[in-house]
């Protein structure tokens, strides 16, 4: 019987209940352990404290050559003599306004030994207005000999300064040249020491006394004898103490008679050199004419800093001038020599900034508070002559003024220099005005060496703010001014060049002083020669 039949034949007769099969279905999803990640402790190895013995075993080696080398000696480096430019030279000119020029240096050294050198210098002109003439001749001599610790100096200046009184009205008045003609003659001898060395006190000193001569063709003639004893002792690097005494003896001689005009002068001063600023201290009492006393500050402080590109002035500094004939004379060469003898006092306080960029760059400014007591000035002298060709002298009593004054140059080695710089006074008056002296003052220079043979130049100047009095009285403004000059020169051969000058180019015959036109356009040329 088949087993299904036998099968529900129980079920009918049991009541069990019958099996079922039951699948049960789970998703099986393996994990595998998280590794324990291993912690590493460093430790530091055992320090071997034995000292370890080397043994090295070298094989001789044997060589050979196929030839003898050559001994070695000592050989002598030939000689390569130094080619020096040429130090001497001569150069001469001529050009329109009868214009003769000559300048010439020699010189000589001999490291350590001694040194010299003598200058000359001629230029005169002529022309454009009746009876203008004018000339300058100099001669300079120095030179310094050195010995025993010492260098002994001496320098020598001889003169003649020559022009003609042309500042008047050429249709109202004739004259005739040996009338107006006027001649200034010097001479001058300066004798120095100082010592090179250092001494056992450690004391610098440079004493200097001079003689001088000056006269004119009209009766007037001044005779000066000067002095300067400076020393200085450094107590150490910073701290240095100085003391000096100077003075100067003039006797002025004209038609009215002599004058005495003399100052004594004693100069103490202690000066500290830090790493980044100087401090100068010192008072100076000085005796002046007339038996007065002042006491001129000399103070000033310098500040360095951003390695030593920019620095930072301010100071107090006080002067007494003398205004002999000689100065005026340079100043204004028409003036009287009929003039009051009067020494000036000037006090200048100053701020300034210089600064040096990229080692091509460099510009400096100043601003400053001026005094002048017993300012020298210059007007036409229409009491003595109605002509006013001669300026008489006049003294202002206190003359105050801001003034700023500038400058920036730049350069590019040999072969370019640009520069300008420029002065601007306010002056504070509360009449009348500063005669012949400008407000504003500014210069240019252009130099170029577009080739080794070649150099060329362009100056410029520009005046303005100057004031005069004219024949009634009256203030009289003086027209601003521009005078432009270029140059160049070209070297021919090593020893022979030649130039070419040429100024006031824009022709424009101002006057620096009332009534005296300046020479209009002017050129010359020449050669110069070296050896």
């Amino acid at each position: 019987m088949p087993l299904l039949s036998v099968a529900q034949q129980r079920n009918s007769r049991d009541t069990i209940i019958p099996g079922q099969t039951i699948e049960i279905i789970q998703t099986y999803k393996p994990e595998i352990a998280k590794p324990v990640k291993p912690e590493w402790t460093p430790s530091l190895p055992k320090v071997d404290t034995a000292k370890p013995r080397f043994q090295y075993e070298v094989p001789q080696q044997t060589l050979s050559y196929t030839y003898n080398s050559v001994p070695i000696r000592p050989l002598a480096i030939g000689r390569e003599d130094q080619v020096l430019p040429f130090q001497n030279y001569i150069k001469a000119g001529f050009g329109n306004l009868s214009s003769i020029y000559l300048d010439g240096g020699v010189a000589t050294h001999n490291p350590g030994v001694y040194e010299g050198a003598l200058h000359i210098h001629h230029l005169s002109q002529k022309g454009g207005v009746v009876n203008r003439q004018s000339s300058r001749s100099e001669l300079d001599a120095s030179g310094k000999y050195y010995t025993g610790g010492h260098a002994l100096g001496a320098k020598l200046n001889v003169f003649r300064r020559g022009n003609t009184f042309y500042g008047y009205d050429h249709e109202q008045y004739q004259f005739t040249k040996g009338m107006i003609q006027q001649a200034f003659i010097g001479a001058g001898i300066q004798l120095s020491a100082e010592n090179t060395t250092a001494n056992k006190l450690n004391i610098h000193y440079k004493p200097t006394v001079g003689f001088s001569a000056f006269s004119d063709k009209y009766n007037a003639s001044e005779r000066s004898f000067n002095f300067d004893v400076p020393a200085s002792w450094a107590m150490d690097s910073t701290v240095s103490f100085m003391l000096g005494v100077k003075g100067s003896l003039v006797q002025f001689k004209n038609d009215s008679g002599t004058v005495s005009n003399n100052y004594f002068q004693i100069n103490p001063a202690v000066h500290f050199n830090f790493p980044a600023a100087v401090l100068h201290i010192g008072v100076s009492p000085t005796f002046g004419k007339d038996n007065k006393t002042y006491f001129l500050p000399d103070i000033y402080a310098r500040f360095v800093g951003l390695s030593n590109n920019v620095s930072v002035t301010a100071g107090w500094k006080g002067e007494l001038v003398q205004n002999t004939y000689q100065q005026l004379s340079t100043k204004n060469p028409f003036m009287s020599n009929l003039y009051p003898v009067m020494q000036s006092k000037t006090d200048q306080v100053f701020a300034g900034l210089e600064a040096v960029l990229g080692g091509q760059l460099s510009f400096n400014a100043t601003v400053s508070w001026r005094q002048w007591r017993n300012m020298p000035l210059f007007v036409n002298d229409y009491a003595s002559s109605a002509d006013g060709r001669m300026f008489k002298t006049v003294y202002d009593a206190n003359v105050q003024a801001l003034s700023l004054d500038g400058g920036i140059r730049y350069q590019l080695g040999k072969t370019l220099e640009i520069g300008a710089s420029g002065t601007w006074y306010n002056f504070i008056k509360k009449t009348s005005k500063v005669w012949g002296e400008p407000m504003v003052r500014l210069g240019g220079l252009f130099k170029w060496q577009p080739m080794d043979k070649l150099q060329l130049n362009v100056t410029a100047d520009f005046w303005d703010g100057m004031y005069a009095l004219d024949e009634k009285g009256a203030n009289k403004k003086l027209p601003a001014f521009l005078d432009l000059s270029a140059g160049a020169e070209y070297n021919i051969v090593p020893r022979l060049s030649v130039f070419l000058q040429m100024n006031n180019i824009l022709g424009t015959q101002y006057e620096r002083w009332y009534q005296y036109p300046a020479y209009g356009f002017n050129i010359l040329g020449g050669l110069r020669f070296k050896f």
